[in-house]
C-alpha cells in the first residue's frame, strides 16, 4: 500500500469515526454495557441455556425440564430483544452498518466504475 493511499484511508477512517451514525452507535454500546438489568437478563439466558446443555447431556429424557427451559429461554429472548437498551443499540448498530456498506459502495464504484447490487431492481439496468 502506498503511502497516499495509506493517509487517504486514515483520512476517511476519521470523517467515519467523526460520523453522528458513529458516535450514536457508541453511545448505545456505552448504555448496552452499562445497563445492569439487560446484562442481568442476558446472563439468565446464558446460564439457561447453558444448563440446557448441560441437562439435555445429563439427563437426556427429562421432557419437562427442557420445555420449562426452553419457555424460560424464550421468555428470557424476548425481554431482552425488547428492552430498550438492546433495541437502542440494535437501531445505532443497523444505522452503522449501513453507512458502512455504502462506504464500501462508493469504494467499489470508485475502483471498478460499477455500483454494488441493492437487490432493488427498479432501480437496475440488470445484474441478473
Amino acid at each position: 500500500m502506498t503511502e497516499q493511499i495509506m493517509k487517504a484511508a486514515h483520512a476517511l477512517g476519521d470523517l467515519i469515526k467523526n460520523d453522528p451514525v458513529t458516535a450514536a452507535l457508541n453511545a448505545a454500546m456505552e448504555d448496552y454495557e452499562r445497563s445492569e438489568e439487560l446484562m442481568a437478563l442476558i446472563g439468565e439466558y446464558n446460564a439457561h441455556q447453558e444448563l440446557m446443555m448441560s441437562s439435555a447431556e445429563a439427563a437426556g429424557e427429562d421432557e419437562n425440564l427442557r420445555e420449562k427451559l426452553t419457555s424460560r429461554m424464550e421468555e428470557l429472548y424476548n425481554n431482552v430483544v425488547e428492552h430498550p437498551v438492546y433495541k437502542a443499540y440494535n437501531d445505532a448498530k443497523e444505522a452503522f452498518d449501513a453507512l458502512y456498506t455504502e462506504v464500501m459502495g462508493e469504494i467499489q464504484f470508485g475502483i471498478t466504475g460499477e455500483r454494488p447490487c441493492a437487490h432493488d431492481c427498479s432501480s437496475c439496468g440488470g445484474c441478473h
